[in-house]
């Protein structure tokens, strides 16, 4: 019997391995409970909304840690046991060395996750892994048909301007690495966004194949200060088209949403039809107020209807973010200032 599996995961970072990441509400070290906390409240409230529409499907949270805590007393593990998930441990593998990229040290770990999965995985399974500050609106079941169509993957285009640079690579550069690792191609490739990976069993069991060679690789490049792939999603974009994967398959149903209009905001009025929501700058907001209120069992809705509202309410509502006035108005200094050519 086919399976479909959805997922997420939590990487906790020890002392040595601390890092500062982005779009975090939290700015204490990345290995202390409080930062911590904000990863443990996204992984509840992304099961819960699954759970809403997918309690037929095998539900697994992949992390490195054997210990499940407490967060706001809330028993994490007592949920997993009375939700039916399951808990996989897995050890980093793939460490990247100091230097390698910013200061991110486990970019590679989904990885491990993928190997790991490999032992166990069917070919004709069916995988959803989303990073755990996603939600979802609706049942995602008819992805995983369109996925069946396919048979290997589909993809999330970021951002189509084969110029822009994302995390230190724009699409020219990536084609000149798909050259260098045998894939040949007249027009650059698109970059596919790490957020989501839906794919079949196959697919899982091709990329952990290859990426242990792959790794040694992109290390023997950083040694040399060669151009590298710099992060997981540029490793999978790589796989996306090695093997054939629908690419911008997704890009109708996901959306990385940026909600917080005192840096950037990107909602448009049909985004709330999305199937799936990334939504980075809610971890320490939206993320939190779902968490509340899971905890203090308020998080029931009459019809579906009531939990789209609620959801918008919560996580697209531009007022959720107060307006931070002397950022605005150094932003328009500087607007004026560059425009004039005081500062470039």
């Amino acid at each position: 019997m086919k399976n479909k599996i959805i997922s997420t995961w939590v990487y906790l970072d020890s002392e040595e391995e601390k890092s500062k990441y982005p779009n975090n509400s939290v700015k204490a070290a990345s290995n202390s409970p409080e930062f911590q906390a904000i990863y443990w409240r996204c992984v509840i409230v992304f099961f819960k909304t699954s759970l809403l529409f997918h309690k037929e499907h095998k539900h697994i949270l992949f992390t490195n840690t054997a210990n499940l805590p407490l967060v706001n007393g809330f028993n994490i593990e007592t949920f997993f046991q009375e939700n039916n998930i399951e808990v996989v441990t897995v050890k980093n593998k793939y460490p990247l060395p100091n230097g390698y990229f910013n200061t991110f040290r486990n970019q590679f770990f989904e990885f491990s996750i993928i190997e790991e999965l490999s032992k166990s995985i069917g070919d004709t399974d069916n995988f959803l892994m989303l990073d755990s500050d996603c939600i979802f609106r609706e049942s995602c079941d008819f992805l995983f048909e369109k996925l069946d169509k396919n048979g290997m993957a589909l993809t999330y285009v970021v951002n189509r301007d084969l110029k822009y640079s994302i995390n230190g690579l724009n699409g020219y550069q990536l084609k000149e690495l798909f050259n260098e690792f045998g894939i040949s191609s007249t027009e650059p490739p698109y970059y596919s966004g790490g957020e989501v990976l839906l794919c079949s069993g196959k697919f899982v069991k091709k990329v952990a194949q290859d990426f242990p060679a792959l790794f040694q690789q992109l290390i023997t490049r950083f040694k040399n200060d060669e151009l590298r792939f710099n992060e997981e999603a540029h490793v999978l974009s790589y796989f996306y088209y090695k093997y054939k994967a629908l690419i911008g398959g997704l890009d109708e149903h996901i959306k990385r949403m940026w909600t917080n209009h005192n840096y950037y905001r990107n909602i448009d009025p049909k985004d709330v039809h999305r199937t799936i929501w990334h939504l980075p700058n809610e971890k320490g907001l939206g993320f939190e107020r779902m968490f509340n209120a899971i905890v203090n069992n308020k998080f029931e809705f009459e019809n579906h209807e009531d939990y789209v509202s609620y959801a918008e309410n919560m996580m697209l509502n531009p007022k959720n973010h107060k307006t931070e006035y002397i950022k605005k108005i150094k932003q328009s200094l500087l607007r004026v200032a560059t425009k004039i050519g005081v500062k470039k």
